[in-house]
Order: C-alpha cells, then structure tokens, then sequence
C-alpha cells in the first residue's frame, strides 16, 4: 500500500473515532437525506448495483462523491467494519479525503473514466480507475474492467509500459504478446517503438542516432552472484514471507544475508519516475536458470532500496513449502542476537476504547531506540521507523467492553487454533493464532476490569522467546 492510500486510511479511522462517519448503504443514505454528509466514499471493489443506488441518493443531496483506490477488505482494516460505502459528517474530513482521492496513492495522482467507449460498450464515472500508485511494479499502468454486453460477459486487463522497459521483475506469465521473439530483439537493437506488434521498425533507423536506452555505471557494485540452490529459494522465502521490511531494504543488507554480491545487471534511468535504477541476480550455482532477479531503486544518493523482486527457473510456492519454518527459524536467531544487544528506551501510550475517550488503558513497556515507531491512527507498535510502512510487523492495541467483544469477526478467522496463556503485566492473557485479512496475528486477549477489556495483536509477527516482540511484551505493565 502506497503513503497516501495510507493516509487516507489513517485518516477515516481518525473520523471514525471522532464519530464523523455513517459506515453501509442505508446509513450513508440516511446522512444524506438528513443533509448531514459531506462527502461520500465508495471502495473500489463495491459493486455497481450499491454504488448505483448510492449515487443517485448523493446526487439528490448535492453531494460528491468518490471512489477510493481502496478494497472493501482495506476499509475494514481501518475501521474495524466491513463496508464499501462511507459518508462523511465533517466538513473538515471532507476536504482532505477529497484531495487525498484526487491525489492518488503515488506521486503521479489518479484518472478515472468519466465516459467514453471500450469496443462497444459505454464507459460511465469510474469504470476505470488508473492509479499507478497502486501497483508493486515501476512504470506500469494497469486498466481492468468488466465487459457486459447481454450474455457476453468478461474480465479484462490492459496493462502499458514504457517502449524500451524489460519486463524482468515481473514473472514470465505476465509478459505481453511476442515479448520474447519480437520485442526483446527490438529493444537490444535499440530500434525505436513501430506502430503495431509485430512490425518491424522503418528501414531508414540507425540505432547509433539515438542514446542507448540503458547504461552501466562503472561505479555499481557486484560480484558473481553465484550461491546455492538452497540459499536462491530461501532467499527469496525470507524476502517474501519472512522479511515484513523488504522494500526498505538496501542493495547492502541484500548482499549481508546472502553472504555475496550480486551480478549486476544494468544501470538505467527513469524518466517517468525521475530516479535510477540498478538490477542485479543471485544465481543457483547448480542451475544458472535459477535466480532471483532484484530491482533496486536510488532513494537518496548513492542508497539503493529494493523496488521489486521475482523468481526465475523455479516455483517460489515450492520453496515456500519447502523452506518457510527453516527461515523463520533462521531469522528468530538472527533477531534474538540482534536484541540482545539493542539499546532501549522507555515507551508508554494511552489506548481508548472506541467512541469512549474516558475509558481507557495507559500500556507502558520498553521499545529500541532505532528500528520501532508508534502508528497513531492504527493504535500500533511498528517495526520499522516509519509507522507507514508497508508490510511491516506490528503490535496492535485495542480496548473493548469484555472481551467477547473481540469475536465479532470470529467467524472470518482462518486456521483458528487457541494458544498457550501468556502472562503481561501481571495479567494472564488469552492466547490465539489465526489469519484474518490476508494477515498472520498472534492474539492475547484479556478482561482488565469489569469495564475494560485489552487485546494486543500481533500482526506478521513471530514472538519466539528472546527476539524484539517477546521482550516488549516481556516489558509491558498497565495503569
């Protein structure tokens, strides 16, 4: 998720919690009959049937509305309620969501379909909804849609990149028609874009006209990339499952947990996303079909983070199943070594109960100087020092009236299993496991006092005894 869908999000909870929202259909309408809302979101993913009905009831009411480059699931996450369709009551809200929508989730904005055509059917408001901000991938415009025409109904996806790109950090199933016996000896040719796939450039071109579309720069580290089978399909477990800071990650701390430098690739700039670009491979000393390809951007000079990664020559679900427990366990050691040396300092915030400011828990405990940070609109401990960061493990806070309370979405949880209590704070919590939203939580829940009910999540965390999440809980008291 990228910085300012987050914001957004952030900001819905915040209104959430000031009780400046009607979450649903029927309260969104009742607001606007009532002349209360100030604007109204509509998830991305909600379908056209509600969103019809929606729009025509804030049409009537002289209200705008929006639809955010958010899933329903998303929403939920930030507001503890599944919805599709939020009415804001706050004029002040109003404003920001309204320019954080306009704004896009990336730095290049959003566009969305007012009318139009595609083949023959008619494109209404919305229809397509083109944020690159949305997508794990650089220099990528990605269009979906639906095509309804009587019984002839399907899905559809258009996705355009810049002449010239290669396509290497994605997997080979998403490369496009003749990628590999038309394109590829194009554009090692230095041949320009011709009018139609498959055709070949005017006769005329010499690629010496023009500059060459990548270069190398002699200043780029690498080496020979060369490492096990085993340490390939475990690197890429531990930077696809394991590693909840992958995209902070710098070329560096890739060659530290591989023992070896990369093989550089190229060097190029981009000018779409006004930044430099370097590309390396760490190959199977078995089988040199079996690498990871990583992309690294330039975030600041000369500090190259990882922008992309994918596989080549093997199943990354295979090494999954192979290897998932051996790495986890493998970075449970790395952290407990790595903790047992951290400088810590004292941390302590207040968590209230939803809608009731006066009832709440202050949650005192030690955190590391460096690597944690406290995300206010998620009521979460970090670990990484921006608090947005995507992907990143959290603890989570949330205080309720009893803790039955902390079931309402029980039904939801997959791979439900109940765990050994744990005793925070002279409190013995209930313990559980299960996966909800697309995230891993561990759960310890427990009734404070007749009014107040705590639950700390663990959200894309291991706690192993030793490693950062167990002494902060180790760490923890209450008041």
């Amino acid at each position: 998720m990228n910085e300012n869908n987050k914001r957004l999000l952030s900001l819905l909870g915040l209104a959430r919690r000031a009780n400046r929202l009607s979450l649903g259909s029927d309260p969104a309408e009742e607001a606007l009959r009532k002349g209360q809302a100030r604007l109204v979101l509509l998830a991305e993913d909600l379908s056209q049937h509600t969103a019809g009905g929606v729009r025509f009831a804030a049409e009537e009411a002289g209200v705008d509305v929006l639809t955010a480059a958010c899933t329903m699931d998303e929403i939920s996450m930030a507001l503890g309620k599944r919805t599709g369709v939020v009415a804001v009551n706050d004029a002040g809200f109003a404003k920001k969501l309204h320019e954080l929508c306009e704004a896009g989730t990336g730095e290049h904005g959003t566009v969305m379909s007012e009318g139009g055509w595609f083949t023959n059917v008619a494109l209404e408001h919305a229809d397509w909804i083109v944020d690159p901000g949305l997508l794990d991938y650089d220099d990528l415009i990605w269009i979906d849609g639906d095509y309804e025409n009587g019984d002839d109904t399907f899905h559809y996806d258009i996705y355009l990149r810049p002449w010239g790109l290669y396509w290497e950090d994605m997997d080979e199933s998403g490369y496009p028609y003749s990628y590999t016996d038309w394109y590829l000896p194009l554009i090692d040719a230095g041949m320009p874009m011709p009018d139609a796939i498959g055709e070949e450039p005017s006769n005329d071109f010499n690629p010496h006209d023009s500059a060459p579309l990548t270069q190398t720069d002699a200043a780029a580290s690498g080496g020979d990339g060369i490492v096990t089978e085993e340490q390939v399909q475990k690197g890429y477990v531990w930077m696809n499952e394991v590693n909840n800071n992958i995209f902070d990650a710098t070329y560096e701390d890739i060659v530290a947990y591989f023992g070896v430098e990369g093989q550089f690739v190229k060097e190029e700039y981009s000018d779409h996303m006004k930044a430099n670009y370097r590309y390396y491979k760490w190959i199977s000393e078995d089988d040199d079909s079996h690498f990871i390809y990583v992309n690294f951007k330039e975030e600041s000079p000369g500090i190259y983070e990882v922008s992309g990664y994918n596989t080549s020559g093997f199943s990354g679900e295979e090494a999954i199943a192979k290897y998932l427990d051996t790495v986890k366990a493998e970075a449970a050691e790395a952290n407990k070594a790595a903790s047992a040396n951290a400088e810590m300092k004292d941390f302590s915030v207040e968590i209230a109960q939803f809608a009731k400011d006066d009832v709440k828990v202050k949650i005192m405990t030690k955190i590391p100087v460096s690597g944690w940070s406290f995300d206010d609109g998620k009521r979460s401990l970090v670990e990484n020092n921006d608090p947005t960061a995507f992907g990143a493990g959290a603890i989570q806070f949330e205080v309720r009236e009893n803790v039955e309370k902390f079931d309402f979405y029980k039904d939801d949880f997959e791979n439900y299993q109940d765990i050994e209590d744990r005793v925070i704070g002279g409190i013995t919590f209930r313990g559980r496991t299960y996966k909800y939203i697309g995230y891993e939580w561990i759960q310890y829940i427990a009734q404070i006092d007749d009014t107040r009910a705590l639950s700390i999540g663990l959200r894309n965390l291991d706690c192993v005894p030793g490693t950062m999440p167990d002494i902060i809980l180790s760490n923890m008291s209450f008041r």
